[in-house]
């Protein structure tokens, strides 16, 4: 027997960016997972595609276990067994699952304390050890038998099954649910997805990343290849849309158990091998495919490494409003997960006035994102030298006039500060790269300009046909586009209308030439004098 007994220490991360067009169709997990001599079976991948729960035959008498396993470096740990106070022949052998961390399993057993039969269970990582399972309970669990457990990446929402008949290894008369998390933490009444998923045994739920789209296995709807095929639904706007088979996969058997990575590039699932079972990505066709999620992988600290109180946001720049609110844990790390497609904002706010805070703007509208973004926020007391981006300020196009709409919110941040440190000074600078300029205006960009007067001397013949030198002085107009001092300037001006002293500011404006045009830039920011 392969020796899968190695506990993987939490940490690296594989740091991954796909690009669309490059991508191969099919491809097979490592053989660290998928070992010649043994099948595999019913993956589930974390959201951050850090952490995989799989069940393979490489046990005593080839039973079917459950085995966990976590990336480290460029290929994955060796899997182990997951213990025996989780792991037991009253599991149902498939239908494992995992939180958008890999750090809580969720599973169905028939072990008592139970709600009815098949119940729905949970168990969290603690450093390297899996804690003791517990019940959900009541309203997901119920008389009948649940499983096939699915939540979203903000743990808020919980897709599973509910059957009327189930063993270990099949369940029949299923139906689809979810149940949301309330504000007191505890699970609602889970609501019965509607009559266009479920059509009389809807099994094996698995909730995209982007809590949009809906990938389930059905033996009755409609284009079935034979088996349980797999089917996929969005919501749009509140509803579900009619389901669509996965034309890729499904194939005359029975077709279930598969998982998506948050980038939702590829659809991973077991097939059929040359010689055992094993698991394979299929890439997941564009008209198909969930929008991808990106991680941000924060932590909030002092200069000591100390957690500080802190409010985080999103804020959909694209959208025009606020997608996420929440705290940091207690050792001021956090996780948020935002959707591509559009521009975001994230912003560090803590509870005191006269400290730093953070912000970083995120475009996830390329073809090209990455899997997780790191970010340390470091706040602490302001101290000279210290400098403050102000990223989210930018000017109406050509103007020296500031975007108020999409400006405010990072000024009033600023603000903030200024008002916490009565006494401090700040130079405001304008610092941009991609500086232009003509004797006309051949650009829109170029609304400054500079008047310069020019002595000249050239040859004249007088009326006596004498040749003598006539001095000359004309301008010379040149046209440009640094209005970085104007710029500064004019966030001076907005910050004394809200309050601020003039004597503590200054300003200082700068501009280079850019070497290409996708280096054009303005960067804008505050340094404590």
């Amino acid at each position: 027997m392969k020796c899968w007994n190695v506990i993987p220490a939490l940490g690296l991360l594989l740091l991954i960016s796909f690009q669309g067009n490059a991508q191969a169709k099919f491809r097979k997990l490592s053989s660290v997972i998928n070992y010649p001599s043994y099948n595999t079976y019913a993956p589930y991948i974390s959201a951050d595609a850090n952490a995989i729960v799989f069940v393979s035959d490489n046990a005593e008498d080839n039973a079917e276990v459950p085995f966990y396993t976590l990336r480290g470096g460029a290929d994955w740990i060796e899997p182990i067994m997951l213990p025996k106070h989780i792991y037991t022949r009253l599991n149902s052998q498939r239908g494992y699952a995992l939180s958008a961390d890999g750090k809580k399993l969720f599973y169905s057993t028939l072990k008592t304390p139970s709600v009815g039969a098949f119940d729905i269970w949970s168990s969290d990582l603690k450093g390297t050890s899996w804690g003791q399972p517990v019940n959900l309970g009541l309203p997901v669990n119920s008389r009948e038998h649940e499983g096939a457990p699915s939540v979203t990446p903000d743990g808020t929402a919980l897709y599973f099954m509910r059957c009327t008949q189930m063993d270990q290894t099949k369940a029949q008369g299923c139906k689809l649910f979810v149940a949301r998390k309330k504000v007191n933490d505890q699970w609602g009444e889970p609501e019965e997805l509607p009559a266009s998923i479920n059509t009389g045994n809807s099994q094996t739920p698995r909730i995209m990343a982007d809590a949009e789209t809906l990938i389930f296995a059905s033996d009755k709807m409609p284009g079935n290849k034979g088996g349980m095929d797999l089917y996929m639904s969005k919501l749009v706007n509140g509803v579900w849309g009619t389901p669509r088979p996965l034309d890729y996969v499904n194939t005359p058997g029975d077709d279930q158990y598969v998982t998506v990575a948050a980038l939702g590039r590829y659809l991973i699932r077991d097939s059929k091998g040359p010689r055992k079972n094993e698991i394979v990505e299929y890439l997941i066709p564009d008209d198909m495919r969930p929008k991808g999620m990106m991680k941000i992988d924060g932590k909030v600290t002092d200069a000591t490494g100390a957690a500080v109180p802190a409010y985080v946001s999103i804020f959909d720049l694209t959208k025009n409003k606020r997608v996420y609110n929440g705290r940091p844990y207690a050792d001021g790390s956090f996780i948020v997960y935002i959707m591509e497609g559009s521009k975001y904002e994230l912003s560090i706010d803590p509870e005191s006035d006269h400290v730093t805070y953070y912000t970083k703007q995120f475009d996830l509208t390329s073809d090209k994102i990455p899997q997780v973004e790191k970010v340390s926020a470091v706040i602490k007391p302001l101290a000279k030298g210290d400098e403050i981006t102000l990223e989210g300020v930018s000017f109406k196009p050509g103007t020296t006039e500031i975007d108020q709409r999409a400006s405010t919110s990072s000024l009033k941040k600023f603000m903030r500060v200024v008002k916490g440190n009565p006494d401090m000074k700040f130079e405001i600078q304008a610092l941009m790269t991609g500086y232009v300029e003509d004797s006309v205006r051949s650009d829109q960009d170029l609304t400054e300009v500079i008047y310069d007067s020019v002595a000249a001397k050239y040859d004249e013949i007088d009326t006596l046909g004498q040749l003598y030198q006539k001095d000359t002085v004309y301008v010379k107009t040149t046209w440009h586009n640094n209005r970085t001092w104007q710029q500064a300037q004019a966030i001076v001006d907005y910050l004394v209308s809200q309050g601020a002293k003039p004597d503590n500011f200054s300003v200082f404006g700068n501009a280079i030439p850019a070497i290409t045009p996708e280096d054009r830039k303005l960067i804008l920011k505050a340094r404590v004098k």
